[in-house]
């Protein structure tokens, strides 16, 4: 009786043994596990996770400022293209310069350059009033005719012609010419029309002949 109960004992404290044994194997399992990645020992051991050392080695691209650089040169940078030259003119202008005059009483008109812009004159003129009242030569009254008849006015936008002409003075200015002159046009005249003073020419005006056209 006494031999059986003392083999029940030893039975006990082997158990608790082996529980506590089993236990702080576990923990150390569980420590591992966290630790090192691994549970077991040699062959029975299983892998959780990739540790620090196996990991492939992280590379970080210093930033720098070639980026863009790097890129053009990857993708081909477009070349700077040279600033496009400027178109020619279409019609080239032509000019005559000289001396075209006409007076009439103490009024002397003169023409001293003609251009022509691709048909379009452009009549240069200079009055001269010798005498001791002034004289009105508005662009409204301006006429021009040339040989193949046909006639002209003087554009009141674009023509820069003082109007007046004080006493014992004189006045620069030109006049365009309001249509086209044809090509088979070689000279025009101008006539100055409705010339207002008290010592204007008699009937009022003053007409400059054979005035080339430039070709």
């Amino acid at each position: 009786m006494v031999d059986g109960s003392h083999h029940r004992r030893k039975n006990n404290t082997a158990l608790k043994v082996g529980a506590v044994v089993l236990g702080v194997l576990v923990l150390l399992g569980a420590v591992q596990a966290v630790t090192a990645g691994t549970i077991g020992v040699g062959a029975l051991s299983v892998t959780l996770r990739q540790t620090t050392s196996d990991a492939a080695p992280s590379t970080t691209r210093p930033a720098t400022t070639d980026d863009t650089a790097g890129l053009d040169g990857a993708v081909g940078a477009a070349e700077s293209s040279p600033s496009p030259e400027a178109p020619a003119a279409g019609v080239e202008d032509r000019s005559a310069e000289g001396s075209w005059q006409q007076a009439r009483g103490l009024l002397t008109v003169e023409v001293t350059k003609v251009e022509n812009r691709g048909g379009a004159l452009r009549v240069f003129v200079t009055a001269v009033n010798a005498s001791t009242a002034k004289m009105d030569l508005p662009v409204a009254s301006v006429a021009a005719v040339d040989d193949t008849g046909r006639d002209y006015g003087a554009s009141l936008s674009t023509s820069k012609w003082p109007g007046t002409v004080a006493k014992n003075s004189s006045v620069n200015g030109y006049l365009d010419l309001d249509r086209k002159v044809p090509g088979a046009a070689g000279a025009f005249s101008l006539t100055f029309a409705g010339i207002v003073g008290q010592l204007a020419p008699t009937g009022g005006s003053v007409t400059v002949p054979g005035i080339p056209v430039p070709r």
